[in-house]
């Protein structure tokens, strides 16, 4: 995430712990999007190009643990990415990091 994502984040009037749990989704969607260059229906990537895109990184090709968690991380992400974004009728991965700060302000 960018310097200026994080300070948006920042900025906002949510909670420690709901922030976290923002920057969290935000990365995962950056993941998913980077996962996804030629998905041009802007869907969450399947599994498959989970473990792919992690095995392409070598610090993560050394720890299985780490994997786990990543994957533990980006099952989350996706379910509440495709909740927005079918309350928000757009593909998941056409949303932005404004979206997902309106979505946790709205719930505050």
């Amino acid at each position: 995430m960018s310097k200026e994502d994080i300070n948006l984040i920042g900025f906002t009037n949510l909670s420690a712990t709901e922030k976290h749990h923002l920057r969290m989704l935000a990365h995962c969607l950056q993941c998913f999007k980077s996962m996804s260059e030629d998905n041009t229906r802007g869907l969450i990537p399947a599994k498959e190009e989970w473990l792919e895109w992690c095995l392409k990184n070598p610090i993560m090709m050394k720890d299985d643990e780490f994997v786990q968690v990543m994957f533990e991380q980006f099952s989350g992400a996706a379910s509440q990415l495709e909740r927005l974004s079918n309350d928000l009728k757009v593909a998941p991965l056409d949303l932005s990091l404004r979206n997902l700060i309106d979505a946790y302000e709205d719930e505050v």
